[in-house]
């Protein structure tokens, strides 16, 4: 087993891994370890925005300007896409995040650009 060492923790979204995986994969003598096909295998499965929109909507959520919410929170929003209010709160809330309704509704209009 290798030893890693984190070098830095920075969020990041799927469509980011996805692009990385497949940078990779196009490489002639690059071969894609054992986590890497599965992650492939797995992203393959769910729909996912290019990397320019997600970075897009994400830039669009932070001008919204909502309280204490953060870069992890804001990306696990774009790569569920809620579709209501519930939905939204129910993805934020285990941060101890709670939504008013107007946040709801900035957060939700901005989801709608990118569906």
């Amino acid at each position: 087993m290798s030893n890693y060492e984190i070098i830095s923790k920075e969020p990041v979204s799927n469509a980011e891994v996805f692009a990385e995986i497949e940078k990779k994969a196009q490489v002639p003598e690059a071969e894609l370890t054992y986590r890497e096909e599965k992650t492939q295998e797995y992203l393959k499965k769910f729909p996912l925005l290019s990397v320019e929109d997600f970075k897009t909507a994400v830039l669009s959520i932070q001008e919204c300007d909502i309280p204490r919410l953060g870069m992890d929170e804001i990306i696990k929003i774009i790569e569920i896409m809620p579709k209501n209010g519930t939905e939204l709160r129910a993805i934020v809330s285990h941060s101890g995040i709670v939504l008013i309704d107007e946040n709801v509704t900035k957060v939700l209009d901005v989801l709608k650009q990118f569906e």
